[in-house]
């Protein structure tokens, strides 16, 4: 479905026999502009819930990292320089580091993807074949995982001096969103001098805009299709159940994706696949990745949960968070902070997928749109 051309003022639209006054987006998004416009940086750390910051030193292993990130239940860290003997107190920002990221680089320089089509050719249709391929992959990734930490890192973060701190939310936003190339960034790091003092999420300023979402206005109102929040002419990637979780990672990579979604027989979403579900996963586990999408994500929710939480949570494992054609803006919100993730799909009356909104387009089209 195409959405309406938008019209300057408030449109009128009947509901059983009355008439209700629907908001005009662009106005909506002026009032946005204005209330965000008063907002700082600041403002989100200080409503952010505080946390120690995980550090991780240049010189561990890409091994050792993982673990850390399990500990700590996160997905990201930055990277610093470790202090050496001269200098005890260096821990100068290098780069971050995600569980990604380090998925990207393994596919790019081992022979990992090479030997999933070999044995996919073979056939994987049984559990001891399956056992010989993961020791397989394990014996290719072994040299990967000794690679020092700072020979991985990237770059998905905006460096933003701790002397703009009191840029408004609506700069920090902008500055959120692509880099250079095109590529979306998800977080932002605040230093002190070389050295990381803060970092602030995509997620953590759609917190911030729920916790306020009473003084935003109409927009709230405003219908996602209004918005244009998704595009109904692209979409939605997927792949099936059984697809080898490695196998639509690197799909999600070379589209440059943040997610697929799952489906059965029929189309119908069952399921979503993103980074965020390699939480948790270490280098001894990462030979899981070439199970089905369905079965990683039982192994991985179980791998990032406490045991007594995962045996009350396996029966809705696999449903992805949807909303229905005609959602407003509130309801999105609503759905993406009390649930915690960082995307919605949209669908229709027989749950298939016909769009995707991201934490990166709510973010676009509240800061971009509305300049």
């Amino acid at each position: 479905p195409t959405a309406a051309p938008q019209k300057r003022h408030a449109e009128t639209m009947t509901t059983k026999g009355k008439k209700v006054k629907t908001a005009d987006p662009k106005k909506a998004l002026t009032i946005f502009r204005d209330f965000v416009a008063g907002k700082s940086v600041l403002d989100v750390l200080n409503e952010k819930k505080k946390r120690e910051m995980v550090q991780l030193d240049h010189s561990i292993t890409v091994a050792r990292a993982l673990q850390v990130l399990k500990k700590n239940n996160i997905l990201s860290a930055p990277v610093v320089l470790a202090a050496s003997v001269l200098d005890h107190e260096s821990e100068d920002y290098l780069g971050i580091i995600d569980a990604g990221e380090i998925l990207r680089k393994l596919c790019r320089e081992t022979t990992m993807l090479e030997e999933l089509e070999a044995a996919k050719k073979k056939g994987l249709n049984s559990d001891e074949k399956v056992w010989d391929f993961q020791k397989k992959l394990d014996s290719v990734c072994q040299e990967f995982w000794t690679r020092k930490l700072i020979q991985v890192c990237g770059q998905d973060v905006t460096l933003l001096p701790t002397v703009y701190s009191k840029t408004s939310v609506k700069e920090l936003m902008t500055h959120m969103l692509f880099d250079k190339s095109g590529h979306p960034i998800h977080r932002v790091a605040l230093l002190d001098q070389a050295r990381v003092s803060a970092i602030v999420t995509q997620s953590d300023v759609v917190k911030f805009i729920k916790r306020h979402e009473k003084e935003l206005g109409p927009i709230l109102d405003s219908k996602v299709e209004a918005l244009g929040l998704y595009d109904p002419s692209k979409g939605v990637v997927v792949v099936t159940a059984d697809t080898p979780a490695m196998e639509a990672f690197h799909l999600m990579f070379t589209k440059e994706l943040s997610c697929v979604g799952i489906v059965d027989d029929n189309g119908v979403l069952i399921g979503n696949l993103s980074t965020s579900d390699l939480r948790g996963l270490e280098a001894s586990r990462f030979s899981h990745l070439s199970l089905g999408v369905a079965k990683f994500l039982k192994i991985s929710k179980a791998l990032s949960r406490p045991f007594a939480t995962v045996l009350n949570a396996r029966l809705n494992m696999l449903r992805a968070l949807a909303l229905p054609l005609g959602s407003t803006f509130k309801e999105l919100l609503k759905l993406v902070e009390e649930n915690r993730v960082h995307r919605a799909y949209i669908v229709d009356k027989n749950f298939k997928p016909i769009g995707i909104i991201t934490l990166s387009d709510i973010l676009h089209i509240l800061s971009v749109v509305a300049s």
